[in-house]
Order: C-alpha cells, then structure tokens, then sequence
C-alpha cells in the first residue's frame, strides 16, 4: 500500500498541533477601563478623564457623547 505524501509529512513531523496563546482580555466598557486604570494608582477623577480620552480617539467626540446618554437613560431604567 503506498502512502500519501500528505500522511507521510505527518509522520516525519509527528503531527503536533500548535497551541494558541490566550490573550489577555481587554476591558469593555468605561467602568471596566476606569477600574483597570484606578488598579495602576491612579485617582478615581484622573481614571475616569484618561478612560473618557481613550474613548474619545477610538469614537470620537460626537459618539463618546451618544454612549454617555445612552448610559444615563440605561442607569435611570434600573
């Protein structure tokens, strides 16, 4: 019986797969990003300004502003 060139580099190779690497998991929302800030000693006000700026470059002004009504008219649903 004659064997595939493809079962014969599995062979040769043993047929290891590779394990994938787990990436860190990122925040998501701004609470979550404020906290992580806070964890590396900065103030609850300096936190909140920095996370707003990172949502600011990523959205921009005008969609930072839509998530913060959206978040009022979410937290005065509860």
């Amino acid at each position: 019986m004659a064997i595939s060139r493809a079962s014969q580099s599995k062979q040769m190779t043993g047929d290891k797969k590779k394990k994938k690497k787990k990436k860190k998991e990122t925040p998501k929302g701004f609470k979550a990003v404020q906290k992580s800030i806070e964890k590396t000693g900065k103030s609850k006000d300096a936190a909140a300004r920095i996370a707003y700026s990172i949502g600011k470059k990523k959205y921009g002004k005008a969609g930072m502003a839509k998530k913060a009504a959206a978040g009022r008219r979410k937290s005065r649903r509860a």
